[in-house]
């Protein structure tokens, strides 16, 4: 598992920084990760004492097909071990990555040996490096000081982490952002609900729900005519202040709500008005199929009734499943008394018109 594991990775110094947001200070390409995609970028910053943070994500589009970037598998991909063998491979060394790749584990409730020897060897790698050990196990796991302090007596409960003499000395420091200090925060005033624009690269999504400091991408692809989603990436959004010093987490992948991304980029490379507008409609999507979630699966059809179109595809659409699944949600609604119209199929003539006489209006 480990051994098939690769890192590249591509330094910019002071005085070359990158202009991609999140990407200032270089790149980390990790390839042959168990359970991860081919190749993935990540981006990074340099922030003080010399120490690579992850800031940017792209998993770019390689041999697309429809339905293999898709919510679920991007949920499915153990980011935190990602974004730690980006981080070990940029603030230490590849070498480093290797070891911590071969050795994952997740922390298990309570903490175990096994955690406690990694990060040891986390620690010896950056004391080697003569970097600030606390700081370099926070960057590697995304997480705060006194979360790695916590670990520390862990470890050295068990045994396994002597003290080091050196470990309070300040590392060298180098400046955290090439562009300057932040811009001052914009003065209060309404924004707008979301934004988003198609250009070659992709459609790009701002001031998403819940995601104010980021920006996403997503990139299509093509079969037989048909538009799907092949790539997509996250990346800070630096129109925003905080979007200057935003740091990417497993947490902060875990928080986003890919479902309502991706079905507002693959509408807007779609140019699929209906969608685009069901979304605001519908609103995000939850997560727990209850009460509320057979709420938006009507609303959703009662919109598509009201622009003539079939329901069954823009649920579809919405949140990226199956039309079995949508017409199982239908279902539901109609048994839980939430949804009572239904949508009656254009009646086709011989040579698949609308026979004389007729409309094609959708019943309620």
């Amino acid at each position: 598992m480990g051994g098939a594991m690769r890192v590249a990775v591509t330094r910019y110094g002071q005085t070359a920084a990158s202009q991609q947001p999140g990407a200032e200070a270089g790149h980390a390409a990790v390839s042959g990760l168990e359970g991860a995609p081919q190749t993935v970028i990540v981006g990074l910053r340099r922030t003080e004492h010399g120490i690579h943070r992850p800031a940017a994500l792209h998993q770019p589009v390689s041999h697309p097909r429809p339905g293999a970037v898709t919510p679920k598998a991007v949920r499915a991909v153990d980011w935190e071990r990602v974004l730690a063998i980006a981080t070990a491979a940029a603030t230490l060394s590849t070498h480093a990555a290797e070891q911590l790749d071969a050795s994952w584990r997740r922390r298990p409730r309570g903490g175990s040996r096994d955690f406690c020897l990694l990060v040891a060897s986390v620690y010896a790698h950056a004391v080697a490096h003569r970097l600030p050990p606390r700081q370099v196990i926070a960057a590697v796991w995304g997480r705060g000081v006194d979360t790695v302090d916590n670990w520390l007596a862990e470890a050295r409960r068990r045994q396994v982490l002597g003290h080091d003499p050196l470990a309070g000395r300040p590392g060298r420091r180098t400046a955290p952002d090439r562009h300057g200090p932040a811009p001052p925060p914009r003065p209060d005033r309404q924004r707008p609900s979301s934004q988003g624009s198609v250009g070659t690269g992709g459609a790009v999504l701002r001031d998403l729900p819940g995601c104010p400091d980021w920006a996403f991408r997503i990139e299509p692809g093509l079969d037989r005519g048909t538009v799907f989603v092949g790539g997509w990436a996250i990346e800070p959004d630096i129109t925003h202040a905080g979007g200057w010093r935003a740091h990417l987490t497993a947490t902060t992948l875990a928080a986003v709500s890919l479902d309502d991304v991706f079905a507002r980029g693959l509408a807007a490379l779609q140019g699929n008005a209906h969608l685009l507008m069901a979304r605001g409609i519908v609103g995000e999507p939850g997560r727990v199929r209850g009460p509320e979630h057979l709420r938006q699966v009507t609303d959703a059809y009662l919109f598509a009734l009201e622009q003539e179109q079939p329901p069954l595809p823009l649920i579809c659409a919405l949140w990226n499943v199956s039309y079995k699944t949508a017409a199982s949600w239908t279902s539901r609604a109609r048994r839980a008394g939430v949804l009572t119209a239904r949508y009656k199929p254009l009646p086709r003539g011989r040579w698949g018109r609308p026979p004389p006489g007729t409309d094609g209006s959708p019943t309620r």
